[in-house]
C-alpha cells in the first residue's frame, strides 16, 4: 500500500476503499465494523493487542502433530459446509460466579472466512474483575465447529492469553429459532481464577442494528431485572433433565 495514501488515511483527509480497509483490518488483527467505534473503545481492544505470529506447521513436525492437522482440517471443512444457518449476531447470557445474582449480557458474532468459521466476543466486566487494569470492555476470539448437532466453540481473549473457554450450545431442531441453550466453562476474573461452569443462552439479533449500539446494552444485570426475558432467565435457572444432583447440564432448546 502506497505510504502517501496510508498517510492520508492516518490524518483523515482521504478515506480508504472497501477492499483497502479489508487489507488494514487483515493486517492489524481488527474487524471492520471495529473501526467505527468511539476512540476509547477501540483504543481499549486493541492497545494492549499483541501481533504474535506463530507457526505456520505448529503440528507438521511429526506423523502425530501432521494426523491431528488432518483431522482438524477436516473438521473445520466439515462444520463450514453446515454452519451457514447459525452466522450472524447474538446477545449471549450466563449466570456469572464474579458477581452472585447477576447476569452477564455479551455480545457474539460468528463468521465464516476461508472455510473456517470464527467468533467474536464482546465482554463488559467492572474495572475490579476486568482480566487487566483498563480493559472493562474485553474481546474473545476462537473457532467454532458444528458437531454431533451441537455449536462447539473454543476462544482465549485477545488482551490477556491466559485462559482458553468453551462454550457447547444444542443445534436448532427446526429451520427458523432465536434462542439456543447450552453450557460455557471458564476462568472467574482476574483476581481469583478459579474454574467454572455456567448455563449459557444466545439470542439472535438483528444484522441492521449498529455495532456501537450493540456494544452500549451489554454489561451486568440482576437476575431480576426486566432487561433479562422470562424464556432467557428460565433456561438459566432450569435444572438439566440428567438425574444426578452431581452433573451440571444445559436445558434444551
Amino acid at each position: 500500500m502506497n505510504r502517501q495514501q496510508f498517510s492520508k488515511y492516518l490524518n483523515g483527509s482521504s478515506m480508504p476503499t472497501l477492499q483497502s480497509l479489508r487489507k488494514i483490518c487483515d493486517f492489524f488483527g481488527v474487524e471492520s465494523e471495529e473501526m467505527t467505534l468511539p476512540t476509547d473503545q477501540f483504543r481499549a481492544l486493541i492497545s494492549a493487542r499483541e501481533r504474535n505470529r506463530k507457526p505456520q506447521s505448529i503440528l507438521d513436525d511429526s506423523p502425530a502433530g501432521q494426523r491431528h492437522t488432518r483431522l482438524l482440517e477436516n473438521m473445520m471443512q466439515h462444520s463450514a459446509g453446515e454452519i451457514e444457518r447459525y452466522l450472524g449476531d447474538y446477545y449471549y447470557y450466563y449466570l456469572t460466579p464474579s458477581y452472585e445474582g447477576h447476569i452477564s449480557k455479551s455480545f457474539a458474532r460468528l463468521s465464516v472466512k476461508n472455510g473456517i468459521c470464527y467468533s467474536h466476543f464482546y465482554e463488559k466486566a467492572e474495572p475490579g474483575q476486568a482480566m487487566l487494569n483498563g480493559y472493562e470492555i474485553g474481546k474473545f476470539v476462537g473457532v467454532v465447529f458444528l458437531l454431533g448437532e451441537r455449536l462447539q466453540i473454543i476462544d482465549y481473549g485477545v488482551h490477556c492469553q491466559r485462559a482458553i473457554s468453551q462454550t457447547i450450545l444444542y443445534g436448532a431442531t427446526k429451520g427458523s429459532f432465536s434462542l439456543l441453550s447450552g453450557i460455557t466453562l471458564g476462568i472467574q476474573g482476574r483476581n481469583s481464577r478459579i474454574p467454572f461452569a455456567s448455563r449459557i443462552v444466545f439470542e439472535r439479533i438483528s444484522p441492521d442494528i449498529p455495532l456501537r449500539r450493540k456494544l452500549s446494552e451489554i454489561g451486568l444485570f440482576a437476575i431480576d431485572n426486566e432487561i433479562i426475558s422470562p424464556a432467557i432467565r428460565a433456561r438459566l435457572e432450569t435444572p438439566g433433565n440428567l438425574n444426578s444432583p452431581h452433573i451440571f447440564s444445559a436445558s434444551e432448546n
